[in-house]
């Protein structure tokens, strides 16, 4: 079953943020999303509990954050590669879930948040993992690369080609894997780790070029907390000026997934 939202939607979401975060990208992040009126996802690792005890001030921020309208979710428990799943290899569910529910309750005692959307670390996804989101209440999910495959991701110079090659799709599609309750939510274009000329410049060009010619569908963009150097800032400002400029609504990715038509907002269970 498909979904494609009726109006142009924006989220944008940030990865890897964790207890060894520097604050000062945080704090500069939300003031220039803040400028534009653009609240954040946070897809937060919060790998233990000790983790925290040494870092009260990003917590308070995040709590701020949150308070002031910004999302968080949960990006994994560790963060290593295939923890929670694999579309190729059948992981085990029980496995899974002890993470994600550990994952849950780090970031309910440490943050005081109740997490309902996900990310899995390095997009490695597969049956078992959204049967356990959809078990354990999480609203939506947002694994899945619209424009390129989980695999190519992680390297540079073939993510661009694959990039640019399908420029022209540049909406996702809301859609509920394997018939579930829980929403998928793509990303539909990623936003440079590494700051690669080539990368920067095939970002803007998606931005400038397709951003104002949306017409309906998710546009869904993701960065990670360490691409966000000044450089990287002063990107992120031009696309959140263009998407000021065309009047696009900018939501969390939460507050995407409440909208949907199915979506109520009384009860625990989303009907289909």
């Amino acid at each position: 079953m498909c979904l494609l939202m009726y109006e142009p939607m924006m989220a944008f979401s940030c990865d890897d943020v964790s207890p060894k975060t520097e604050i000062a990208k945080i704090k500069e992040l939300l003031r220039t999303a803040d400028r534009f009126d653009m609240n954040v996802t946070f897809f937060v690792i919060p790998r233990n509990e000790a983790k925290w005890n040494s870092c009260s001030s990003l917590v308070e921020v995040l709590k701020d954050a949150e308070s002031c309208g910004h999302e968080i979710g949960l990006h994994g428990l560790t963060h290593l590669p295939f923890e929670t799943g694999n579309p190729f290899l059948s992981f085990g569910y029980s496995l899974i879930k002890n993470r994600i529910l550990k994952g849950l309750r780090i970031l309910n005692e440490k943050l005081e948040t109740n997490a309902r959307g996900f990310r899995a670390p390095y997009h490695h996804y597969g049956q078992s993992l959204f049967r356990v989101l959809d078990d354990t209440n999480f609203l939506y999910d947002s694994s899945k690369i619209a424009l390129t495959s989980a695999l190519l991701s992680y390297v540079p110079p073939l993510r661009a080609i694959c990039v640019s090659r399908k420029r022209g799709f540049i909406a996702s599609k809301m859609f509920h894997p394997l018939n579930l309750r829980l929403w998928e939510i793509p990303i539909t274009q990623e936003y440079t780790w590494y700051n690669l000329k080539f990368e920067v410049n095939l970002f803007k060009a998606f931005f400038k070029d397709y951003v104002s010619k949306i017409k309906a569908g998710c546009l869904i963009i993701n960065s990670h907390i360490g691409a966000l150097s000044t450089w990287g800032l002063n990107v992120l400002k031009e696309l959140f000026l263009c998407v000021k400029d065309t009047g696009l609504s900018k939501l969390t990715l939460q507050e995407m997934a409440e909208r949907s038509p199915n979506f109520d907002a009384g009860s625990t269970c989303r009907q289909i």
